[in-house]
């Protein structure tokens, strides 16, 4: 269908309304990220869950999960983790919520550790809702957003808690995004547009110098499913 961006990559087809302001955060760059990540990880993605449906099955039919044999020697082996960035080292109270801009305002502003904005299980992920949430999320980090609703004002502290974005997972879609005919993941979807609108924010703004690591956190996850799982 028509829409209102300047630039869709070659082989990308947009099926959703762009309603104003989607151009803000579907810019080129970001949907060249897109149709980048996607045609580097999508033979994975499928062929993980394609596994993951097998061994579903197997599991359904009273196989028990137990670890890789050939991960043993990483087992045994005396190993620890990377340090932990400053920020997250402490991480008592957590809180996590829809990426809706009330929510936003009010949980960077609650005092807790961390807050972990959802794109996925406790945000319907429909086309608004995502890219609403896409831009509330880009005008927070810039320390911009504000919302005035039933006669209340709401508006960013000074400081505020660390920010962890969540894209949802690696087996969802995005149905109304594909590329040479391929529905995208919308994890990759929900990465490549939170990496273009905030992770390349040049501000020494309290929340933007954090958020550009807590969403490349986020993106390990993905990534992860990606590269490094193994199905046996």
């Amino acid at each position: 269908m028509a829409n209102t961006l300047t630039h869709v990559p070659q082989g990308m087809t947009i099926t959703a309304k762009i309603k104003p302001g989607y151009e803000t955060i579907l810019t080129p760059e970001a949907l060249e990220l897109v149709a980048t990540l996607h045609r580097a990880f999508e033979p994975r993605r499928q062929a993980l869950l394609k596994a993951r449906a097998e061994r579903t099955k197997r599991l359904d039919a009273g196989e028990r999960p137990d670890f890789l044999s050939e991960t043993q020697s990483i087992r045994n082996a005396d190993w620890t983790i990377a340090s932990l960035p400053k920020a997250l080292e402490c991480r008592r109270v957590e809180i996590t919520g829809p990426v809706e801009r009330k929510m936003i305002i009010n949980a960077l502003d609650s005092g807790a550790d961390a807050y972990m904005t959802d794109f996925e299980d406790s945000n319907t992920p429909n086309w608004d809702n995502q890219l609403t949430g896409h831009i509330s999320l880009k005008e927070a980090v810039r320390g911009t957003t504000s919302l005035e609703q039933n006669g209340k004002s709401y508006k960013l502290n000074d400081k505020t808690t660390t920010l962890i974005v969540r894209p949802r997972g690696w087996h969802l879609d995005e149905k109304h995004v594909t590329v040479d005919g391929q529905r995208v993941s919308g994890g990759i979807f929900d990465f490549a547009l939170s990496h273009c609108s905030c992770f390349t924010t040049q501000r020494s703004n309290w929340l933007a110098a954090r958020v550009r690591t807590f969403i490349c956190l986020s993106w390990r996850a993905i990534s992860k499913r990606a590269c490094g799982t193994r199905f046996s």
